[in-house]
């Protein structure tokens, strides 16, 4: 839940904004990055939570072919076993 005054799209449309002028910065990049749209959901297992992080931590590979690695995406499946 956020806190205080802060509603869940506010706080998304902030950090879409930030990763998306500091990506297309930092590797000169145009155009979207994200939906527009989120789609909230419940993470109802492990396996789940999995398929889901690994989905979004692909993303910029599927976005931007040939780019592999993303200083600000840092994933440890193994902490989750």
């Amino acid at each position: 839940m956020p806190l205080g005054e802060y509603s869940l799209s506010s706080i998304l449309h902030s950090w879409k904004s930030y990763t998306a002028n500091q990506l297309q910065r930092q590797y000169n990049r145009r155009g979207s990055i994200w939906q527009k749209d989120n789609h909230q959901r419940i993470i109802r297992d492990l396996d789940e939570l999995m398929a889901k992080a690994e989905y979004v931590v692909g993303n910029p590979e599927k976005r931007w072919p040939g780019t592999k690695d993303y200083a600000w995406v840092e994933w440890f499946p193994d902490a989750f076993s």
